[in-house]
């Protein structure tokens, strides 16, 4: 049976990525053929598929260019998609599909899709990465600090805010999207919702969407691709002691809180690696200026990760934001690399305090730098949460467990 799998990006670019990755490899070793439908990008991975493919516009360079026109092209391109529509009767007109698997798909793909889709007789599941669907800026964060002004569907906040970007074109082009399908009642086409994480799930049932659609999945990982990694590099490293130091990987925007993060460790002795790019890059070498213990390692690759996570004391994910199931800390775990996280959204599913790992209160640095510090100076500790947080990240992210969750969705709709 052939499985449309759709996603904005067919190369690396995040934790949804990295679902994709995991989800499409556990199709096909179950048997099924999967189909892509993404756009084109030149970092993308080779697909004979790419052909659908969508064109579209970037939108990060629309948006530094603000005007009427670059409005009406983004308006145009980001609420509804032609070309994906179009690409789509195409690939649908030639392959046979009985289920699409969706993901992150707006401003590229669109919503849009959906009733095409459904118009075909094709089932819909759709992995649920962020909370775009009830709320247009997509993380509950509103200017820095958390909101949920629009979860009862007064989306109009988004705008009136400049929720996104701090721009009101954007902002107004997200309330709008938001309106058209909510109006529209697409996202009641959609079969089944995969809920990451029970914090993400409480979140659309708040906002009313049926719970019988919205089952918590957890996420998948191919665990063998780190188990190698770390049987290769104890044959290589036997006899070598790593640097000591904590690791911070993600990216580099506000609502990561890495600005806690250095305000915790400037007058300590704590060692911080902190490997991702983004917005606020600058802003924060700036902060650390002065500061030989906070070293900024910029954009790496998979493996230069693996590296750091294997050699790093433990992790920190400082999250101020609504956080799904970040794949940075089911990675650490499954390195038995414990993590000092943020008690807000999905973390606390994961980190488990005294167990495997510590929690803080998002946004306050003094409590940061005190769980830190207790860490630091107690390797026995972080090694026995390590153990833990491996038992805990492989029972919740195992091909054989999501499968078992997958295969019962295809059942009832096949």
């Amino acid at each position: 049976m052939k499985i449309l799998l759709v996603n904005w990006s067919w190369y690396p670019s995040g934790g949804d990525w990295t679902y994709v990755e995991n989800i499409h490899k556990l199709y096909e070793e179950k048997g099924y053929d999967v189909i892509p439908f993404s756009t084109h990008n030149k970092k993308n991975i080779f697909s004979p598929y790419s052909g659908y493919f969508v064109n579209t516009y970037d939108f990060k360079e629309l948006n530094k260019r603000k005007n009427l026109s670059n409005g009406i092209k983004a308006l145009k391109t980001s609420v509804i998609s032609k070309d994906a529509l179009a690409k789509l009767d195409l690939l649908l007109d030639v392959h046979d599909i009985k289920i699409a698997h969706l993901n992150n798909i707006h401003h590229y793909i669109t919503p849009a899709i959906i009733v095409k889709l459904k118009n075909k007789g094709v089932k819909i599941i759709w992995t649920l990465h962020d909370f775009k669907i009830i709320c247009p800026e997509n993380s509950f964060i509103s200017n820095g600090v958390l909101c949920e002004k629009c979860i009862n569907g007064s989306f109009y906040h988004c705008a009136i805010n400049l929720c996104k970007k701090k721009s009101f074109l954007a902002s107004s082009l997200a309330s709008f999207e938001a309106y058209y399908y909510h109006s529209k009642n697409t996202y009641d086409l959609v079969d089944y919702f995969l809920c990451p994480s029970i914090f993400l799930s409480k979140k659309f049932i708040e906002f009313g969407f049926n719970p019988s659609r919205l089952l918590v999945s957890n996420s998948c990982y191919d665990i063998d691709l780190i188990d190698l990694y770390i049987s290769n590099y104890k044959l290589k490293n036997a006899a070598v002691k790593p640097e000591k130091y904590v690791l911070y990987i993600g990216r580099l925007e506000e609502i990561k809180g890495v600005q806690t993060l250095i305000e915790a460790v400037k007058d300590t002795n704590i060692k911080v690696k902190i490997v991702g790019s983004g917005v606020e890059s600058h802003n924060y070498k700036t902060m650390a200026v002065g500061f030989d213990n906070i070293e900024f390692l910029g954009f790496k690759n998979k493996q230069e990760v693996f590296k750091l996570t294997q050699e790093c004391l433990f992790v920190v994910c400082p999250s101020i934001c609504y956080e799904n199931l970040p794949f940075s800390i089911i990675e650490s775990f499954l390195f038995y690399k414990p993590v000092i996280g943020s008690d807000i959204g999905g973390i606390p599913e994961l980190v488990m305090e005294g167990k495997t790992g510590l929690l803080f209160e998002a946004g306050n640095a003094a409590h940061l730098c005190e769980k830190m510090n207790y860490l630091w100076n107690n390797d026995n500790i972080v090694e026995d949460m390590g153990h833990k947080a491996r038992i805990l990240a492989y029972n919740m992210v195992n091909f054989k467990s999501h499968w078992s969750k997958i295969e019962t969705l295809l059942l009832n709709l096949i």
